[in-house]
């Protein structure tokens, strides 16, 4: 375990940059914090087509295939630098900034994006805020009291929640590319069913009580259909009958 450990902080000094930040074309998928944290960042609801207002600008998506250290930036600091171009007689770029992801929930998200999140980036997001040393940022987000967390603070924040996601889920460690995965693939191997099926007995006896959304299916329900009947038998029927 403490190797696992070793590995990914070693892994996680080589991918970070210690040079000042530049304004780079807008990319929340990237390793590298983008935003500057000296902007004060006002956010706001947005009215889609349907008439509902949520949390996130219309037509906003998850960037794709994005590793858990901007995944986790996304979740504390929200997508503070998301814009749209505008283009009438000139292009005018306007600001979109999206609270943090750790805000999120079905009633203030569409549907289609919110299924997208729960499915891939939730699980292995909040499992990691369960660390005791995420607690007071958690709290102060939810309170509203956090702001824009810098990139050093941010490195600490992950690597404690990085050391508790493998102390929780063991087998993990003997897997030697975990340190690449994206965030999707990590909620997919922490999920019940697959710590049920690959972890350790210490990993499976950290498991939560079995419910109806993680219960594995024994067996598949089956439809039986009804066989038609022979209208060439009901017509010799009738004829009889007269």
């Amino acid at each position: 375990m403490d190797a696992a450990v070793q590995k990914m902080e070693e892994a996680m000094r080589k991918s970070k940059s210690t040079a000042a930040r530049i304004m780079q074309p807008h990319n929340p998928g990237s390793e590298t914090d983008e935003s500057i944290e000296t902007v004060q960042v006002t956010y706001q609801n947005y009215c889609h087509d349907d008439g509902h207002s949520y949390y996130v600008p219309n037509q906003y998506d998850l960037p794709q295939k994005t590793r858990m250290l901007p995944a986790f930036r996304l979740w504390i600091n929200g997508d503070a630098m998301n814009e749209k171009t505008i283009t009438n007689r000139s292009a005018a770029i306007i600001k979109e900034p999206v609270r943090p992801f750790l805000l999120w929930n079905k009633d203030q998200i569409p549907k289609r994006l919110w299924n997208k999140f729960k499915s891939g980036w939730l699980k292995v997001l909040s499992t990691m805020m369960e660390a005791e040393g995420l607690n007071a940022v958690k709290m102060a987000i939810l309170n509203g009291e956090q702001s824009h967390v810098d990139e050093r603070e941010m490195n600490l924040l992950f690597d404690e929640g990085m050391k508790y996601l493998l102390a929780r889920h063991e087998f993990i460690a003997k897997n030697k590319t975990f340190l690449q995965w994206t965030v999707t693939t990590w909620s997919h191997k922490i999920n019940y069913i697959s710590v049920l099926k690959n972890g350790t007995e210490a990993d499976k006896m950290r498991l939560g009580e079995e419910t109806r959304w993680n219960r594995k299916h024994i067996s598949r329900r089956t439809v039986k259909k009804r066989k038609r009947q022979d209208m060439t038998s009901i017509t010799d029927a009738i004829l009889r009958e007269e």
